[in-house]
């Protein structure tokens, strides 16, 4: 009978035992690419939840997620509220990173973003890059644009920039000034008509909002006014105008009551935008 010479097996067993060497590094190396996947993918799934949550009207509020780098490990917090300050710290959600994996880079002022409702658009726009502690050329980036678009990447983030953009949809920066939505009422003064909206019957969870039709002449003019963000003490309102060309035919200026400085913003018959003359706004953006 043939058999295995004691030699034979220490080299046998001598072999395993490198080859096992050589393995272990590598899946470890392979584990932890996987904790950075995952905590990214992970990132990506809970911005889009809380984009969902603000579009489905949950508790009629919008939500948002804050990034929190001073706690050990890195976290990031779902909550519900207009922003982190003033959340409702009974809804959060919190989300701790792997001990391996840090964010390493936040571009979005405030460390914040909240999803805007009816559009899921956002204001605070950037980036979030998660890395990995032992080898930060191991990196994941989680890219957030104006539009709610979410994106994952290890190479670049997209640009805005190249985005087709125009008048049906405007953002305008209103700051320096509370507006009294008790009181004061939105103007949308057309040519030969001036129609008066009463704020304090057109709110929704605490933001204005009003959509409808207009007889001017003898042409209906279809349009919404709305807030992303109202009475914000440090970033002021944001209003959201969307105003199609195919269903408005006449000129337009929009003008707050209380506001004696001028009006916000205007509109020719073609749709195109000039900065109103109030003291308080900014460029209008097309969006």
């Amino acid at each position: 009978m043939k058999g295995f010479t004691l030699i034979e097996l220490a080299v046998v067993e001598a072999i395993a035992l490198l080859l096992g060497g050589l393995a272990v590094p590598a899946l470890r190396v392979a584990q932890k690419n996987s904790e950075l996947e995952d905590a990214s993918q992970s990132l990506v799934s809970v911005l889009r939840l809380a984009q969902s949550r603000t579009l489905g009207s949950e508790v009629a509020s919008q939500y948002g997620v804050f990034f929190d780098t001073a706690a050990s490990p890195d976290q990031y917090v779902l909550f519900r509220g207009t922003t982190y300050t003033v959340r409702d710290v009974a809804a959060d959600e919190l989300h701790v990173l792997p001990r391996n994996v840090e964010m390493s880079t936040i571009t979005i002022p405030g460390s914040e973003v909240v999803f805007a409702r009816v559009t899921g658009t956002v204001l605070n726009t950037g980036s979030v890059t998660l890395r990995l502690l032992s080898n930060s050329d191991k990196q994941e980036i989680v890219y957030v644009s104006s539009s709610g678009s979410i994106q994952k990447t290890s190479a670049f983030m997209p640009s805005d920039v190249a985005r087709v953009k125009d008048s049906r949809h405007v953002h305008i920066e209103y700051a320096g000034r509370t507006i009294n939505t008790a009181t004061e009422r939105l103007r949308l003064i057309f040519p030969s008509l001036t129609y008066e909206i009463i704020l304090s019957s057109n709110m929704q969870a605490g933001q204005i909002f009003w959509k409808g039709d207009i007889l001017v002449g003898s042409e209906t003019q279809t349009l919404q006014v709305q807030t992303h963000r109202l009475n914000d003490p440090i970033l002021g309102t944001q209003f959201s105008i969307i105003r199609d060309r195919s269903k408005n035919t006449k000129a337009l200026n929009i003008e707050i009551s209380g506001d004696g400085t001028g009006d916000i913003i205007r509109y020719d018959v073609q749709g195109q935008t000039t900065q109103g003359a109030s003291l308080y706004v900014a460029t209008p953006q097309w969006q």
